[in-house]
């Protein structure tokens, strides 16, 4: 069903249609799918997209949400996936984000925010991951410049990494960056990230 952007930000409780758009498309009910390919979405409809999943979305496999593509999708209540990668479109989840395998957000022009809180927030990392459960996450933090590990739940350092993701770093290259792109060529690869 469409509705207002208006409607759909007082739904959510949060700004984030306004503006953007003028409709979006609501599901009232929990919305489940195998994959969820952001980028292969908006190339069949031509368009990006502006959705509301007003009762929560399981993912049975991947939740890629591309590059280069600037849609925004809000969940109300707890979004489900095996794999969670961050890209260039908005997702937003007002209640908690479970990810069976692991958690990627690299150098994009997107935004993750779980719960009023986002990677950068002032709150720090701890508060985000209070409400995102995974049992790998790589989170690139823009506002502080460094990469946000954890396993388990717990914090790591990059020197916790395994080799190949810190072998010939180049030193006229932000590491960050360069660590964080070897990072998700592991986990893609099914390879592990911690020594």
């Amino acid at each position: 069903m469409k509705i207002t952007a208006a409607r759909a930000d007082e739904l959510l409780g949060s700004s984030w249609f306004t503006g953007y758009t003028a409709e979006v498309d609501l599901h009232e009910e929990p919305v489940v799918h195998d994959e969820f390919d952001v980028e292969a979405r908006c190339e069949a409809l031509g368009d990006t997209e502006c959705v509301l999943f007003g009762a929560g979305l399981t993912i049975h496999g991947a939740l890629d949400l591309a590059g280069d593509v600037h849609s925004i999708y809000a969940v109300r209540g707890t979004l489900r996936a095996r794999r969670l990668i961050l890209g260039d479109a908005v997702l937003v989840v007002d209640g908690t984000v479970e990810v069976e395998e692991w958690l990627f957000g690299g150098d994009t022009r997107g935004v993750f925010e779980v719960g009023g809180l986002q990677v950068e927030s002032d709150e720090g990392h701890d508060a985000l991951f209070a409400k995102v459960a995974t049992p790998t996450a790589v989170l690139l933090d823009r506002a502080r410049g460094e990469l946000v590990l954890r396993r388990n739940g717990e914090p790591r350092q990059t020197g916790q990494l395994v080799a190949p993701a810190l072998a010939d770093l180049d030193p006229d290259y932000r590491p960050e960056l360069l660590i964080g792109a070897r990072l998700r060529e592991l986990l893609v690869a099914g390879q592990p990230i911690f020594a």
